[in-house]
């Protein structure tokens, strides 16, 4: 009967510690000024600036000359992205990557969830 309940205790309690650690990591970073991408990676996310090193469907990877992340993107990235091209990220960290909230590329261009939310807006006027 004790190790039933020792047992049934340890599952609780590893279960409510799973559930805080995955919330930690899908808090939604908003953007916040640059950091190298060492500390966006520490912090579990932030905003970052970088040069795109490789591209494929749905990622890329980025480097600020130090360190270099993998950047995913759920259903976008932004048209015409390419290696060389220097970019900010906001996100949060997801399985060693950053989950793109927002992508600004140089030209000022932004793309991102909140982006394509305002955009339907304005199509609806």
């Amino acid at each position: 009967m004790l190790k039933t309940a020792t047992f049934a205790a340890l599952t609780v309690a590893l279960a409510a510690g799973t559930a805080q650690a995955d919330d930690y990591h899908r808090r939604d970073h908003a953007a916040t000024a640059p950091q190298p991408i060492s500390e966006v990676t520490a912090a579990a996310g932030g905003t970052t600036v970088g040069t795109v090193s490789k591209v494929a469907a749905t990622w890329f990877t980025l480097s600020d000359g130090r360190d270099q992340v993998d950047v995913t993107t759920k259903g976008f990235l932004p048209e015409g992205l390419q290696p060389g091209q220097q970019i900010t990220v906001t996100g949060s960290m997801r399985h060693g990557a950053i989950h793109a909230r927002q992508i600004i590329r140089d030209d000022g261009m932004a793309f991102g969830r909140g982006e394509m939310r305002r955009e339907r807006h304005h199509d609806d006027d």
